[in-house]
């Protein structure tokens, strides 16, 4: 019998204009509780305004991990930051966040570039979320 390795794995990379987390492996209910713990050590560790998670490196996400990726955008910005969220090149986790809705709450953007290219961006130690998601609405349009 074949045994299925369960793994999520999570890495902390501090940038000049924001926190970069990147999420690999699995994000779902057979990973919640190590997903979890993980993410509280990571979230008490940020110092920056801006919040980037980065999941370009998920190979599954489920309803458990997208509620999970909810739950954390809340925990942000309730801390007064703001959040975006990088795919890069992964067109099947990008379709997920756009059918579950979470560009209604945060830019989902393809890297960094994209990212950084926000006018609100200038200056990222006073940026919010508000300001952040409208300036990437208005980019899209």
């Amino acid at each position: 019998m074949k045994q299925h390795w369960l793994s999520f794995e999570l890495e902390m990379i501090t940038e000049p204009a924001y926190e970069c987390i990147k999420l690999t492996g699995r994000l779902a209910y057979d990973t919640q509780l190590a997903a979890e713990q993980k993410l509280l050590v990571a979230a008490a560790a940020v110092k920056r305004r801006l919040v980037v998670i980065d999941v370009s490196g998920l190979q599954f996400l489920d309803s458990t991990g997208l509620a999970f990726l909810v739950r954390f955008f809340k925990q942000v910005v309730s801390a007064n930051r703001a959040m975006a969220m990088i795919v890069r090149d992964n067109a099947v986790l990008k379709k997920i966040l756009l059918i579950a809705k979470l560009d209604r709450l945060l830019p989902i953007v393809a890297d960094e570039q994209e990212l950084l290219s926000l006018p609100p961006l200038r200056s990222p130690d006073s940026i919010g979320q508000e300001e952040l998601y409208s300036a990437w609405q208005q980019c899209r349009s």
